[in-house]
């Protein structure tokens, strides 16, 4: 971030009364400064005060659904001439893996604390506000008036279109993949309804000792859904650029089969809704490693044969 950035913000909290210390954490949408054990402050350079308004609202309803874990909490927002502010609940722990750290498969006590953090965001309280905010950027919430698994196949078919040439580049059969992935969502009907995170890679998972502690970032495809596609999207996205991705996510796989009766079908539906719904969230150019990524997921034989009607 940039240091003038920086020093403007650390001098508007210091009017409010405040005493900024370290920086937490920088990234794209800003930077993170401690305000002792309790709180941050977070600098926000990526989202404008409407969006930060609704994620307010948004980490309101989280508090009040209850769960049985941490979650970010917006205590106040502050606008210091066009630069904003939060303050918001620190959250304590340490992150599940860092990326790179670990070149290993994810571990037993890894598997855990996932399935932990998926059985506590699907117990929670099901209010409207947790649909509240825009499914990826750009999109709109998903409405609650229609199924999950329909307000998924709207996104993936829109989503599609906007990419079309870039996707047929690389994928030729991209149309009939498409066809076939919302005839597959629009199969299910009605599903369960729960918290969907929609982004539960390790770092976005705190824990203290071997236990989940907290859990943070929502925002990317967060909403009111099918708690399976939860789950199979953390199994893929727990590692998805080491040596290991695949068998950490067979590993996980089964664990979730086991706990939760996750069908595979389902699974490979959800991955293949994913990587169409999101291959072009971070590059509209297709040059970044997602891309790439959501390529070889559509790929799959496991994914395309969950397709077959």
């Amino acid at each position: 971030m940039d240091s003038r950035v920086l020093q403007r913000a650390v001098d508007a909290l210091r009017r409010l009364g405040e005493d900024p210390g370290e920086v937490l954490g920088a990234g794209v949408e800003g930077a993170v400064l401690a305000l002792g054990p309790d709180r941050v402050a977070k600098i926000w350079t990526g989202r404008s005060a409407d969006e930060v308004e609704r994620l307010q609202e948004f980490t309101a309803s989280l508090d009040a659904a209850s769960v049985r874990l941490a979650t970010p909490r917006i205590l106040a927002v502050i606008d210091d001439d066009g630069l904003l502010l939060t303050i918001e609940r620190r959250l304590q722990g340490r992150p599940l893996r860092v990326e790179g750290a670990d070149p290993t498969p994810v571990r037993d006590d890894e598997t855990a604390v996932l399935l932990d953090v998926l059985e506590a965001l699907a117990g929670a309280a099901v209010l409207p506000g947790l649909s509240a905010l825009p499914v990826l950027p750009g999109e709109r919430p998903f409405g609650l008036g229609r199924t999950f698994p329909a307000n998924l196949a709207d996104l993936v078919a829109h989503r599609v279109e906007r990419s079309r040439d870039l996707l047929r580049r690389h994928v030729p059969d991209i149309d009939e993949l498409t066809a076939r992935t919302v005839a597959g969502l629009g199969s299910l009907g009605q599903r369960r309804v729960a918290l969907v995170h929609g982004d539960l890679i390790p770092a976005n998972v705190l824990v203290t000792g071997a236990r989940a502690s907290a859990v943070l970032d929502f925002g990317f495809l967060t909403t009111l859904g099918d708690p399976a596609f939860d789950a199979a999207v953390t199994a893929s996205v727990f590692d998805m650029y080491g040596p290991h991705a695949r068998l950490s996510e067979s590993l996980l796989d089964d664990a979730i089969q086991e706990r939760f009766g996750v069908e595979a079908q389902a699974r490979g539906l959800y991955r293949a809704a994913y990587a169409l719904a999101t291959a072009t969230c971070f590059s509209s150019s297709g040059s970044d490693g997602h891309f790439a990524w959501c390529l070889r997921m559509l790929a799959r034989d496991d994914v395309r044969d969950a397709l077959e009607p």
